[in-house]
């Protein structure tokens, strides 16, 4: 089944049937899913006859061929980039952003716009002008967000690969709830020239695949990536493990630990005093939701964006100084706290999200709170399925690694992977 190739297969296979295949599941299953909100049908296959008569020669690029998807705030060259704002349906990109033409230079397939929540201001893709996004695990469940599309795209395998952006968790929470894989790098490390941001300083493009093999091959695209070390000291925070989570995530998440000591790795506790949770998060969302006031304030003011969106950029207006001024605090209090753990540890564990995917309109207000603080902190971050409930919905774990260690991250990741052996394909859409 062409949809489901390994990027290391689809580079050597008919490119145009591939593409074709993909085109093809779009048309068959995204009026349920909404994953895609626009395609560029002509180019993708246009690109993809020029991907395969280059593989017939022997000259395959990195990505030749392979089908991916660009979230909705990222530029693609005459699509509209309407960062999942109604206003901006006519905003159409007049060139690629730096991390489309990385990718298109290496032979890949860009398929379309991804659905994503409002200007990536929540994690539901409940969204009103472009559609509610499901989560091809269980329609009628949520894909996560903000980078929703992104997630239900790839583990529906509409695309082998997608592009998302993570400001407090955006691309790992729908990794997490469709059950593949999701890569937040260290802030700053990709280039964002054709970005929509949200929170400048917290923003990062980031990529989602079905496999760590097929993660690491887009990163090492988008960003030269060195030699892996080895990481050998795993850390868990006590702020994160005194949270509640639901059953199925902790034991996804002690299934990690175990499988990590099994590998020959030591997992301890670290204190983290001063570190309450929810409050990064909160913080984080409070800076974020002033910022899109200021960015999308022409987008309201033609009548073109939520009401819900609208509330939350007045909720960041109207904060207090005082909880301005007590949150920056809380954040630069644990970005200091997870630099100080990874002193002594090589890597932090925690699990991704608390839950897993819920029903539509019962979103819980924890569901960033563990993602946030790698953004917050500036360093990367990779989510990997660890289990399922007892509805056979996924659980997740994430590995949060010093700046610039993606590559030791990749390298842990698909060794702690192997042991879990945890990723399932959603049975309606295999």
């Amino acid at each position: 089944m062409l949809h489901r190739l390994a990027i290391a297969d689809l580079v050597r296979a008919d490119a145009v049937a591939v593409t074709e295949a993909c085109l093809a599941r779009i048309e068959r299953h995204n009026g349920q899913l909404k994953a895609f909100t626009a395609l560029d049908t002509d180019r993708a296959r246009a690109d993809a006859a020029l991907s395969a008569a280059l593989i017939a020669r022997g000259e395959a690029r990195p990505l030749e061929g392979v089908p991916i998807g660009i979230k909705a705030n990222i530029d693609v060259e005459g699509l509209a980039t309407t960062a999942g704002v109604a206003a901006r349906r006519d905003a159409i990109a007049t060139a690629d952003a730096a991390v489309v033409t990385l990718l298109r230079n290496a032979g890949a397939v860009i398929l379309g716009h991804l659905n994503m929540h409002e200007a990536a201001l929540g994690a539901t893709t409940d969204n009103e002008a472009f559609g509610r996004c499901e989560n091809p695990h269980r329609l009628g469940r949520t894909p996560g967000g903000s980078s929703g599309g992104s997630g239900a795209a790839v583990a529906a395998g509409l695309c082998a690969a997608a592009l998302g952006t993570d400001t407090l968790g955006s691309v790992r929470i729908p990794a997490a709830y469709n059950g593949v894989y999701g890569l937040k790098p260290t802030n700053g490390l990709l280039p964002d020239d054709g970005l929509v941001f949200l929170a400048r300083r917290l923003d990062s493009i980031g990529p989602l695949a079905r496999s760590i093999a097929d993660l690491a091959a887009v990163m090492a695209v988008l960003t030269p990536l060195a030699a892996p070390q080895p990481l050998l000291r795993v850390a868990t925070l006590a702020a994160v493990d005194a949270a509640p989570c639901e059953a199925a995530v902790t034991a996804g998440y002690r299934a990690a630990q175990a499988a990590l000591v099994a590998l020959g790795l030591t997992v301890t506790e670290v204190p983290t005093p001063g570190l309450a949770l929810p409050a990064p998060r909160l913080a984080g969302f409070i800076e974020s939701a002033r910022a899109a006031a200021v960015d999308f304030a022409a987008d309201r003011a033609a009548g073109g964006v939520s009401r819900h969106f609208a509330a939350l950029m007045d909720y960041g207006v109207n904060a207090t100084p005082e909880q301005w001024r007590d949150g920056q605090a809380m954040m630069a209090h644990a970005a200091a706290t997870l630099h100080r753990v990874l002193e002594s540890a090589d890597v932090i564990l925690m699990p991704t999200a608390p839950q897993v995917a819920f029903a539509h309109g019962r979103a819980p207000v924890t569901q960033a709170d563990f993602t946030a603080l790698a953004n917050i902190a500036g360093l990367p971050a990779l989510s990997l399925p660890a289990g399922v409930d007892g509805d056979g919905l996924p659980v997740a774990v994430q590995l949060v690694g010093r700046a610039g260690s993606e590559a030791d991250l990749l390298a842990l990741a698909a060794r702690l992977d192997a042991a879990l052996n945890a990723y399932r394909l959603p049975a309606d859409f295999a």
